[in-house]
């Protein structure tokens, strides 16, 4: 889910593009094992309708709690590597854990999915247990990554809008992506920057991938191009409520292309059909 402003300071990128060949020492992986996919590795995501037996894509995105370990398996003997999508910022009743969340750090409707509310990651001590019982939970299954979204929701609050009801600060995100992105490697596995642009100049080295929403119709794709240049992929997904087939074609793919980005057409949902680039 994108919840991005509209502003990107040009003087933050241009400070992340000063630092990004100096950073290279902060990237703290605990095992030589972690998948880090490299650029134009083609790739397909599906959180919705019915989940196709078999794909043509390098690598598959599926949902952490619907997906088996028997599925992964699966995947893996046909040559895929498979991401695991899990929400580390909101809060969804239908999950079987939901019960766990303690009522006090769960906070206003998410805009957009009225069946989600914000969580409070300030409250780490609280949110900790829960998510690393997650993340055994995808390492077991044998997945070799997370995509772990909604970790953008300091957006809501910016202005004193208080959109969560919590407050929460950049601070705030920097303090919960620290603690994510250790929890992930620390198992085994890969994380990914989900949208955030303003997370690029401290975080752009650390996160092993990017999946970013929208990132053409928003106006915010070029800076994510340090991706590449470090050999790491991006996957650009669009949406079909703003870009057509033909739109995707002859405008975006020429410059995902040039960007090195992995770029694909989907609906909003996330459903199994997909337009993707001409080779």
């Amino acid at each position: 889910m994108i919840k991005l402003p509209f502003y990107l300071l040009i003087v933050s990128v241009l400070l992340f593009l000063t630092s990004c060949n100096t950073s290279s020492s902060k990237i703290d992986k605990t095992t030589e094992s972690i998948f880090v996919p490299k650029p134009l590795s083609s790739f397909d995501i599906v959180l919705a309708g019915s989940v196709p037996e078999t794909f043509d894509t390098d690598i598959v995105e599926l949902d952490a709690f619907e997906t088996t370990k028997t599925r992964v398996t699966q995947l893996h003997e046909a040559g895929k590597k498979v991401f695991a999508y899990l929400s580390v910022g909101s809060w969804e009743p239908y999950r079987p854990d939901s019960a766990d969340f303690p009522s006090e750090i769960i906070g206003e409707t998410y805009p957009g999915w009225e069946d989600e509310k914000f969580l409070n990651i300030q409250a780490i001590d609280k949110l900790a247990p829960i998510i690393r019982k997650r993340f055994d939970m995808i390492a077991q299954k044998g997945f070799d990554g997370i995509e772990a979204d909604n970790i953008d929701s300091y957006t809501e609050d910016a202005d004193d809008q208080n959109g969560t009801g919590f407050a929460l600060s950049l601070s705030d995100t920097k303090r919960f992506v620290d603690f994510l992105i250790s929890e992930a490697h620390a198992r085994g596995l890969s994380i990914g920057q989900k949208n955030a642009p303003e997370l690029l100049e401290a975080y752009g080295v650390l996160f092993d991938w990017a999946l970013l929403e929208d990132p053409f119709y928003e106006k915010y794709a070029e800076i994510f191009r340090l991706y590449p240049q470090q050999n790491r992929a991006v996957f650009a997904i669009s949406y079909t409520d703003h870009i057509d087939t033909a739109y995707f074609r002859e405008t975006i793919c020429p410059v995902a292309k040039t960007l090195r980005f992995t770029a694909l057409l989907k609906n909003r949902n996330l459903d199994a059909p997909k337009t993707v680039c001409p080779k």
